[in-house]
Parts: C-alpha cells; sequence; structure tokens
C-alpha cells in the first residue's frame, strides 16, 4: 500500500502521528472523499476481500466501496500509520427492529489513551470516530449513544436532535478476520433478496449536506433544501456518478 497516495485521495495533507487528533482528521475527510457505493453488485462485477484489489479500487481507480472494502481498507492504513487498530463484527438493525446476522457490518476499534469506533463504509452516519462511552456524543450533525447490548454486545444509536434515537446496529469488540466475511460478503452480491442486489446505492456528505444516487434517483441534501432529480437511463447514471462523484465507470456490453 502507497501511504502518500492514500492520503491523497483522501484529501489529507497534515502530519500523521498516531494521535487522537490526527485519527478524527483522517475519519472525517474518508467519508468526505470516498463515496458508499454498491456499483460493482450493480454492474454483476463479484469482488473479494483482496486487499491490493480493494486498494487498487478506492485508490488508484478512485472509488468507493461498502463497508468490507472501504473499512477493510481504511483499518491497513490506520496500522499502517501506527493505530492500535483492527476489524470488528456487527449487526444492522433494520427499521423495523430486526438484527442483521452475524458479520452483517464490519467496522473498526481503535485503541489510543480511549477506545474508539470508526465506520467509513456505512453510507450516512458518522463523521468523526465516536468513543466507546457512555453519554450522548455529537459529530457536528448527529447526535450518538453507545450503550451495552449483552455481554459481548455494544449498541450504536443514532439522532437528528438528541432526544428521539434509533437503533443503527450492535458490534462487538471481539477479534475477527478478513476472510471470516468472504461468505456474506458474497452473499451480498448475489443473493436476490440482498439489499444491494435489489438497489444502486453511491452517497457521500458534503460540507452542507449529503450527494446520494439511489436507484432511479439523485438527492442533493443542501442544509434544510432537498432537492431530487430523476435519472434517466444507463446514461444518466453514468453522468451523474462522473459529475457528481467523479467516478467513470459504466455497464460492459453483453456479448450475444
Amino acid at each position: 500500500m502507497n501511504k502518500a497516495k492514500y492520503l491523497e485521495r483522501i484529501d489529507y495533507t497534515d502530519g500523521i502521528d498516531a494521535t487522537d487528533d490526527v485519527l478524527t482528521e483522517l475519519h472525517k475527510k474518508h467519508v468526505y472523499q470516498i463515496p458508499f457505493e454498491n456499483l460493482d453488485v450493480y454492474y454483476s462485477r463479484r469482488f473479494d476481500l483482496d486487499i491490493e484489489r480493494i486498494y487498487k479500487k478506492v485508490i488508484n481507480d478512485r472509488r468507493g466501496g461498502f463497508c468490507y472494502e472501504l473499512n477493510l481498507l481504511f483499518n491497513k492504513l490506520l496500522t499502517g500509520i501506527g493505530f492500535t487498530s483492527r476489524i470488528i463484527a456487527s449487526r444492522i438493525i433494520d427499521q423495523d427492529g430486526t438484527l442483521g446476522p452475524e458479520l452483517d457490518h464490519m467496522a473498526i476499534y481503535v485503541k489510543t489513551e480511549k477506545e474508539f469506533l470508526l465506520d467509513v463504509g456505512y453510507g450516512d452516519l458518522f463523521i468523526t470516530p465516536l468513543e466507546i462511552r457512555s453519554g450522548v456524543q455529537y459529530d457536528g450533525r448527529n447526535y450518538f449513544q453507545i450503550d451495552k447490548w449483552n455481554q459481548q454486545e455494544y449498541l450504536l444509536s443514532m439522532s437528528a436532535d438528541g432526544v428521539d434515537f434509533s437503533k443503527r446496529y450492535t458490534f462487538s469488540l471481539d477479534v475477527v478476520n478478513a476472510e471470516d466475511f468472504d461468505a456474506i460478503c458474497l452473499d451480498k452480491q448475489t443473493n436476490p433478496d440482498s439489499y444491494f442486489v435489489k438497489n444502486v446505492i453511491c452517497t457521500k456528505p458534503t460540507e452542507t449536506g449529503r450527494v446520494t444516487i439511489f436507484n432511479d434517483k439523485f438527492m442533493e441534501r443542501k442544509g434544510e433544501l432537498r432537492i431530487e432529480t430523476p435519472i434517466l437511463g444507463e446514461d444518466g447514471l453514468t453522468r451523474y456518478l462522473k459529475d457528481k462523484f467523479s467516478i467513470m465507470i459504466r455497464r460492459q456490453p453483453t456479448n450475444k
């Protein structure tokens, strides 16, 4: 991994000592510069969790990715800088309260003098790392709370106003390996019931809000303003990916 090229990709130009301030800024830069997207699933391009492949895709080809890819790659950068960092497993909680399967989602655990939860691969969550402690935390946009869920797991909740919280996911600090996620990563790409098979997604925060492609719509949030524009066909999708996310990709023609 070319660390300098990675830092250039996320527009990070400050020092890279393994401090809490650096950790916060790296996380913030990452979510602003590298989108959450499932375009390989949409374009039927099967992929695995080989770190060199992810690096080429995200850094060299200036793409995004989903949780397993982005958090695995970011963890590699953090350990290379000198942070005590490792990937951890979590389980997404759906809007109806259904708890996802084991290894449903990947996040990152970092230990300095404090303990932190990091996640640059969720889509729309926290901008800066969260300290693993009781009490409400604010990332400049939303409020978050981490509570014990059971003996092994914590619960992450999110709120727009700091009063009404909704459950996002549970996570465990147990040690896991990248290959533990191989089977479920493949399932999310190929299972007809997978959220990522059913939908095309590309999203990232901006200084004033968020830009998102979701299926046949482009949505932009600027403060209280919400703008929604239809995406017309493959050419429209290609154009929005290029113009709004600097992503150059399109469906490869099939041979008949």
